[in-house]
């Protein structure tokens, strides 16, 4: 078994995901979104592209949450922020979600073989859930603007550190061994490491400082999302 990484929604390449367990990674913050709305009783999150596909969902079943460059989408219910989500009141409905590059990685992926969503809160349930596949697993990082995120390639280190502890033999991309050292160099100072990324400091200027420090926390959750056909469920759930 072997892990590759992926750095940003645009370098994905076709043989990275066709027989393969992807895990989506967007810490700040589609992934830890996704992870916090099934954690508080949403059925299931639909992923969406474009803000029209969104709106076009929309019934009285259904919850609006997105953004577009971290700023809030008008007459949506919530932002893209676990936080919000958090603190709303329990419900049992579907909540529609467009971003500008979670969702996108999300859609671009529909050809892996398993599709998985990860981050720091959700770290080793993850891990533990894609190595129970037989398959290689790519660990598929959204970005940021079309760049490398801070965020995603230390949450990439972590899951790689814990494969490595669960399979000793495990094969690891050149890129996955620098990540998982920089997981390592970093571990203690992950809230510090998310405040001084470049979208972690978008967020800070918009006031979204809870949700910054939400994200940074490993292992809040033991729930693993998965994709299946095209809405994303909880894995106990299907």
């Amino acid at each position: 078994m072997q892990i590759d990484v992926v750095l940003t929604v645009d370098e994905l390449r076709q043989d990275q995901i066709i027989n393969h367990t992807v895990i989506i990674i967007d810490v700040l913050r589609a992934s830890s979104t996704i992870v916090t709305a099934l954690h508080k009783g949403f059925s299931m999150v639909y992923p969406v592209e474009t803000i029209g596909q969104a709106l076009s969902l929309f019934d009285s079943d259904t919850i609006l949450a997105g953004e577009r460059h971290c700023k809030n989408i008008h007459d949506f219910h919530y932002n893209n922020s676990p936080t919000q989500l958090l603190q709303s009141e329990p419900n049992q409905k579907k909540l529609i979600l467009t971003t500008t590059n979670g969702t996108r990685a999300i859609q671009k992926a529909h050809r892996g073989a398993g599709i998985l969503i990860g981050c720091f809160l959700n770290a080793t349930a993850c891990i533990q859930e894609a190595l129970s596949r037989p398959l290689d697993i790519t660990l598929f990082c959204a970005g940021s603007r079309h760049k490398y995120a801070h965020e995603d390639g230390l949450a990439a280190g972590l899951l790689i550190h814990h494969a490595k502890s669960l399979v000793p033999n495990m094969r690891i991309c050149d890129l996955g061994i620098t990540l998982e050292n920089s997981y390592q160099q970093c571990a203690h100072s992950l809230h510090e490491q998310l405040r001084n990324s470049t979208t972690g400091k978008r967020l800070l200027s918009l006031n979204y400082d809870e949700d910054v420090s939400f994200c940074s926390q490993v292992d809040q959750f033991e729930l693993v999302p998965i994709v299946k056909d095209r809405r994303i469920l909880s894995l106990s759930s299907t």
